[in-house]
């Protein structure tokens, strides 16, 4: 069964403004789920901060995915928007537990 949402985890990577990435959701196209891991990388992110601008790699099954990911927070919520080409192509909500921002997104 497919579903137009999926969702997706990031914690704090080693450099200052990186992002590590996990996620899955459903591929529209089978009705097979899809898991993938990806690195997020901000030249504007606090490094003790999810919120910025990001250029973001996903990885999945030897693809490379490439999007711009902008996090804002608004209070203990953060609103997300991931776009490819200038195109907006999903948006999200998410909220920090423990190590991690977590948040689910629509396809």
């Amino acid at each position: 069964m497919v579903h137009p949402f999926g969702l997706v985890t990031y914690r704090f990577g080693k450099d200052d403004g990186t992002l590590i990435a996990e996620w899955v959701n459903d591929d529209p196209a089978s009705t097979n789920s899809e898991i993938g891991i990806g690195l997020a990388k901000s030249s504007n992110a606090k490094s003790d901060s999810y919120e910025g601008d990001y250029k973001v790699e996903y990885w999945l099954q030897g693809k490379v995915i490439k999007l711009d990911l902008t996090i804002v927070a608004s209070g203990e919520i953060f609103k997300m928007s991931w776009m490819k080409n200038g195109e907006l192509t999903n948006t999200g909500y998410g909220f920090v537990s423990g190590d991690m921002l977590v948040a689910g997104f629509s396809r």
